[in-house]
């Protein structure tokens, strides 16, 4: 069980930042670049290497129709179907379980502004004695602290924010720490 995308989608459903998360070493999948037969570029300009880039077709496709799902469970005004009565803070803000795709499940977190966080994680094997509520758990666990360092990037006052999408290395750095404590907790 491993984190395999991340997204986070502005109030305007603007994608702001995405990155896939999967080990191309542990994949025998051909690279979409090749099945379409464009050129491969070997080069490594974001420093992450294979550990994090951007979101293959297949993740932007997932993550658009969990966006969709998304839309619908907030529904027209007064929306926010899914949070229970009494509910504050991030408890509030915690969507769950989206929708199930093949062997992923996507997770949601609304933002009071209206700002979307999507994760894609890998579904558990009948074998693995992981409960999904313990799942859902740390899954909540690490949308809560990337919400933190999306809220820390909006108020350093040199960042662009709006419908920009997130460029800071400082920022992915982070992100990459909590998918990297995430997995590891699973």
């Amino acid at each position: 069980m491993a984190l395999i995308s991340f997204a986070i989608v502005g109030k305007n459903n603007e994608p702001l930042f995405m990155k896939e998360f999967r080990d191309e070493s542990a994949t025998d999948a051909i690279p979409e670049a090749e099945l379409f037969g464009l050129t491969v570029s070997t080069g490594n300009t974001d420093g992450f290497s294979k550990r994090a880039k951007e979101c293959s077709l297949r993740q932007q496709f997932i993550l658009h129709s969990a966006l969709d799902r998304f839309e619908e469970l907030a529904g027209p005004p007064p929306g926010f179907g899914w949070r229970e009565p009494g509910s504050t803070g991030t408890d509030a803000m915690w969507v769950g379980l989206l929708c199930p795709v093949e062997e992923m499940r996507v997770y949601g977190y609304m933002s009071t502004t209206k700002v979307k966080f999507l994760a894609v994680v890998e579904d558990l094997m009948p074998s693995q004695l992981i409960q999904h509520n313990v799942v859902d758990k740390e899954v909540k666990k690490l949308m809560i602290m990337i919400h933190q360092l999306y809220i820390e990037y909006t108020l350093n006052p040199f960042s662009k924010i709006g419908d920009v999408k997130i460029s800071s290395p400082k920022f992915d750095e982070s992100v990459l720490e909590c998918v990297s404590q995430f997995n590891k907790a699973l």
